[in-house]
């Protein structure tokens, strides 16, 4: 089982676009070895990962596997990864999760840079990194904008029912045994995100690395980070993904609002922002 950083060393520096050389079979034997990685990080995640195991996906694999067979003829390889690219690209066409669409693009992205085409390797990473960020957001809003205790359409406004009248009946006592409550449920409900958000920002920042290693310039590949705070009861009360942009200049996103901040030895300074984080 390869493991994200072992897929970042795998992947060759810039090829200068040589279809004569050989299909790096490294890359070739780490990309398919990721395999256990990627469908664990979807699981992780709550994603189906049957499309991953058939369909175009699969048939994907198989090409890749025949192209890495050490004594095939470098034109029968290049068929292989024509075909490997053509059926990720179906693939792709059939998903609309975008922590899948990210693995995809990966896929794809690899494919044109063992043919030489360094551009449209590049063009894929990007999409694939921007693609997981926005996985990483649709997390964070989720858990941030969760309204309820179980999310039930009808349970929930029945426990909130229950609530008002029982804190109503017993004043202060009432109100502080369901904050307790919800500070649990929330708790809860945030580290489970908070472990999402790591899992993926591993594979986030792989994919920047491998955009590194295909040439993209280090102001052209953000850099992202998470951070997490707790209240007086230790529990997770907010999560941020931050985009590095320098030393001191970040934007920060909540899950409900992004701010750009900068800050020097006296002072920081934020404001709101609709910049993509």
């Amino acid at each position: 089982m390869a493991k994200w950083d072992e897929l970042v060393l795998a992947v060759p520096p810039q090829l200068g676009g040589r279809l004569e050389a050989p299909v790096p079979v490294t890359l070739l034997e780490t990309l398919l070895g990721l395999q256990d990685a990627q469908l664990d990080l979807l699981r992780g995640l709550q994603r189906d990962v049957r499309p991953f195991l058939e369909g175009p996906f699969h048939a994907a694999r198989t090409h890749l596997d025949a192209a890495r067979t050490a004594h095939a003829a470098r034109d029968a390889q290049l068929e292989h990864l024509k075909s490997a690219r053509e059926c990720f690209q179906e693939a792709l066409g059939l998903e609309r999760d975008k922590a899948r669409q990210s693995l995809i693009s990966l896929h794809l992205g690899l494919c044109w840079w063992m043919f030489g085409a360094e551009r449209d390797a590049r063009e894929w990473l990007q999409r694939a990194h921007r693609s997981a960020v926005e996985a990483m957001k649709d997390i964070l809003i989720d858990a941030s904008n969760a309204s309820g205790l179980t999310r039930n359409r009808l349970l929930d406004p029945a426990l909130n029912f229950f609530m008002f009248f029982t804190s109503a009946a017993t004043l202060g006592a009432g109100y502080l045994f369901w904050e307790r409550v919800l500070s649990r449920f929330t708790d809860k409900r945030m580290r489970r995100a908070l472990g999402q958000l790591e899992s993926l920002g591993d594979c986030v920042d792989a994919l920047g690395e491998i955009r590194l290693r295909m040439g993209a310039l280090p102001s052209e590949v953000a850099r992202y980070e998470l951070t997490h705070g707790v209240d007086d009861r230790q529990a997770v009360a907010r999560i941020t993904i931050r985009k590095l942009i320098s030393d001191r200049e970040a934007i920060y996103f909540n899950g409900r609002e992004t701010r750009r901040v900068t800050w020097n030895d006296q002072e920081r300074s934020e404001v709101l922002t609709r910049e993509l984080i």
